[in-house]
């Protein structure tokens, strides 16, 4: 098991939006701790400390987040909002957990291997690229691996296909495609389709140019 990682976080005094501005040209994160019963705790982080340990991932498990001397607070990350614009973080939910509470969370799916189908030039299709599963909070996986070589042409994987972790259940309906191989010519029907509108679109405003500009040597 992956070295549990540990944050600083500091009790946040200032509120409103231009505060929230000045904390991050500083390079720090408005933050809130929440759950089990406790009250919430407003609280800021380095956002350079939470990119280099958490960065984009989904699942990360279990969290210290340490203030001063006090024992650490056991969390999650639930929730972060990201500025649409840099991609930088802009508030960050963490969560408090016991070891063995059950918690829903998303977790990152990678496909590996070559599927059979693709090596006899079909194309696969990753459709789904997280699920959200309940597990045990210590044993949160951080990430889910599907072994796709004996994909066929044709073929599609459910989230049912999928065997999860020990203990982990899917927060989600399993019904859903997570990945498809797919015979190329189905792809390069809709390319030659979108072309060819894209052609008698052009052709259409060339002539009705044209047309214009002949009336406008008549004239």
């Amino acid at each position: 098991m992956p070295e549990r990682i540990t944050i600083d976080i500091f009790r946040r005094t200032l509120f409103g939006s231009r505060n929230s501005r000045r904390l991050r040209r500083s390079g720090m994160v408005p933050a809130v701790v929440y759950g089990r019963g406790a009250g919430d705790l407003s609280v800021t982080i380095s956002e350079k400390v939470f990119m280099d340990k958490v960065g984009y991932s989904t699942s990360t498990g279990i969290i210290n987040l340490k203030m001063g001397k006090q024992s650490p607070i056991t969390a999650i990350v639930k929730d972060v909002q990201w500025d649409f614009i840099t991609d930088r973080p802009i508030h960050v939910d963490f969560l408090r957990v016991s070891s063995d509470q059950i918690v829903s969370i998303p977790v990152h799916v990678v496909l590996e291997n070559i599927p059979a189908g693709v090596k006899m030039g079909g194309i696969l299709e990753h459709l789904l690229h997280e699920i959200q599963i309940k597990v045990r909070a210590k044993d949160i996986p951080h990430q889910i691996s599907i072994d796709v070589s004996d994909m066929e042409m044709g073929d599609s994987l459910h989230l049912s296909d999928i065997r999860l972790p020990e203990g982990a259940t899917l927060d989600m309906d399993d019904s859903l495609v997570v990945a498809a191989v797919v015979a190329p010519t189905v792809s390069k029907a809709a390319t030659a389709e979108e072309t060819e509108e894209e052609a008698e679109a052009e052709s259409s405003e060339t002539a009705q140019k044209e047309e214009s500009e002949q009336g406008s040597r008549e004239d």
